[in-house]
């Protein structure tokens, strides 16, 4: 089932492990990303597949924000997720304009000092945490940004297999983090079973729930399934949220663009639209 968050318990209910097929979400990503070199898309994928897992761990109206700083301030990848699954990412334009990408693998894009911002929780209570990136992996490090801002141990695990020029095959994720209570052996040893068993995604993302619950349980010793959500790429964008745009021009250039009878386009990076504000709707704001 693509896109959607399997929900269990495993290892006597002192372990939490949801996992998810979430290749249609990253086609979608990749499809108004087409021009990445291979090592940004994998860095934008890796995040985005993070946060299609992690919106499962949110309740209510909570989301959580993303914002990924690469050793070279001025390079960022940014993700959100919200409860209702609903996740969204985009590299900002001096990543994406940044001409030595390509030679460059994600460990040596991250580099020595990148950082990780987390703004999570409801509008009316939020809290920011910001971590260091000290295995210079997304996923690794936004597990770690769990151990150091939430004191509990976490594992993230993304794999996405692409072909020879780029395109994606397949995307999937997995999150296991300890409950109150475990030992934190019990952590180290799922990570080896799953490291272990590298068609482990094939086994657990059956169309029956029992066949997944039977995979679960031959690997980990027991499991429970307690429930499914759903993640999906959407990005919310509108034309109303374009105006402050419009608000942002010199009285000169909105009076030149009337003139010259020439409409003003706003380009949304996130989903790829482009909303365009015609002569009337400038005249007025003149």
């Amino acid at each position: 089932m693509q896109n959607a968050i399997v929900k269990t318990l495993i290892n006597e209910e002192q372990i939490r492990l949801y996992f998810i097929d979430n290749t249609q979400l990253l086609r979608d990503i990749f499809a108004l990303n087409q021009e990445l070199p291979e090592s940004l898309k994998l860095m934008l994928g890796k995040t985005v597949s993070a946060m299609s897992i992690l919106s499962g761990t949110l309740k209510g109206n909570q989301r959580m924000s993303l914002q990924i700083t690469l050793s070279n301030p001025l390079h960022k990848i940014f993700a959100e997720a919200e409860a209702n699954g609903n996740v969204r990412g985009y590299l900002n334009e001096e990543l994406l304009r940044s001409s030595n990408t390509e030679e460059k693998s994600m460990q040596d894009l991250i580099g020595p000092s990148g950082m990780i911002r987390v703004i999570k929780g409801s509008e009316m209570n939020q809290f920011t945490s910001i971590t260091d990136m000290p295995n210079q992996h997304i996923t690794d490090d936004i597990a770690n940004y769990f151990v150091q801002s939430d004191q509990t141990p976490t594992y993230l695990y993304s794999d996405i297999q692409l072909d020879n020029g780029a395109s994606l095959l397949s995307s999937h994720a997995l999150y296991a983090q300890l409950l109150p209570g475990a030992p934190p052996h019990l952590l180290s040893e799922v990570k080896m079973i799953i490291k272990a068993n590298p068609d482990i995604f094939s086994k657990l993302n059956a169309e029956k729930a029992s066949d997944s619950e039977e995979a679960l349980t031959q690997l980990f010793g027991d499991a429970k399934i307690i429930g499914h959500s759903s993640s999906q790429f959407f990005c919310g964008c509108s034309k109303e949220m374009f105006y402050g745009m419009l608000y942002s021009l010199s009285e000169e250039e909105i009076k030149r663009s009337i003139e010259q009878n020439e409409d003003i386009e706003a380009f949304c990076h996130i989903c790829g639209k482009t909303y365009a504000f015609e002569q009337k709707e400038m005249q007025q704001l003149f």
